[in-house]
């Protein structure tokens, strides 16, 4: 009963915690959506930060460097975008890498998109158009996760790049396609707080009937002392039976 009711507690103070904490980056995050959007291509990366409003139509991406699994199904992969630049040589090159979330229902329009990048950028005739295919993001961009980084650098690792290449490539930052995004951190973090609050008030009134029934359990207790004593101190000269049937004291 005590580990149930410390449980009850704890459940409830976490519910809240966790609440409000998302309730308060659904806030912030919508407040950033209503500045004017940045375009991916034309910022330094280096200045990105979390909750960012960017708007870009993306020409280049990379295959996937982690997937989400559920029940055996990929749900979400998470492609690589390419900081391309020019350099003086005349030359493109890949100045940095960061991700980009996609759910199951784009999975085809970005593995196109991939197609198109890698056909133009081995494509040594010239005749490959550059950026013929494009898809349109009004998102933000979310810091990466141990695991985005983890597979980040697994994934340019078999590129061939150097650990001290890596650490100095990946843009710790995954761009995310949902502009309306926020308002479900919103509505989560006000689930969370419902929760936590009906769950400590549960909790309080479980407590009190505690209390309550703790002390009544007292008084009782405190009733049944008095009326022994006086039963042995009046019937004592009697030398009544205290196993008789007719003895409702005792029974």
């Amino acid at each position: 009963m005590f580990f149930s009711k410390i449980r009850l507690w704890i459940s409830s103070v976490a519910a809240i915690i966790f609440g409000i904490a998302i309730l308060i980056y659904g806030l912030v995050l919508n407040i950033n959506m209503r500045q004017p959007a940045k375009d991916l291509y034309q910022i330094d990366w280096s200045t990105l930060r979390g909750s960012q409003h960017i708007e870009v139509d993306l020409d280049f991406i990379m295959d996937p460097y982690m997937l989400y699994e559920k029940d055996g199904t990929v749900t979400s992969q998470f492609y690589v975008i390419p900081d391309l630049y020019q350099a003086d040589d005349g030359r493109l090159y890949m100045g940095g890498f960061m991700g980009i979330a996609v759910p199951k229902d784009k999975f085809s329009e970005y593995d196109a998109l991939v197609d198109q990048s890698w056909e133009w950028w081995n494509d040594e005739t010239g005749t490959v158009e550059f950026g013929s295919k494009t898809i349109h993001i009004d998102g933000y961009v979310r810091k990466m996760s141990a695991n985005d980084k983890k597979y980040m650098r697994e994934y340019l690792q078999d590129m061939g790049y150097s650990s001290t290449e890596i650490d100095q490539l990946i843009v710790p930052y995954v761009l995310m396609n949902n502009a309306s995004s926020n308002t479900g951190f919103i509505f989560g973090g006000l689930l969370l707080l419902a929760i936590g609050g009906a769950l400590l008030a549960f909790a309080l009134i479980r407590t009190i009937k505690d209390k309550q029934a703790t002390s009544t359990t007292f008084a009782a207790g405190g009733n049944y002392g008095g009326n022994y004593g006086g039963m042995n101190s009046g019937s004592y000269g009697v030398q009544q039976d205290p196993f008789a049937d007719n003895n409702d004291t005792f029974r």
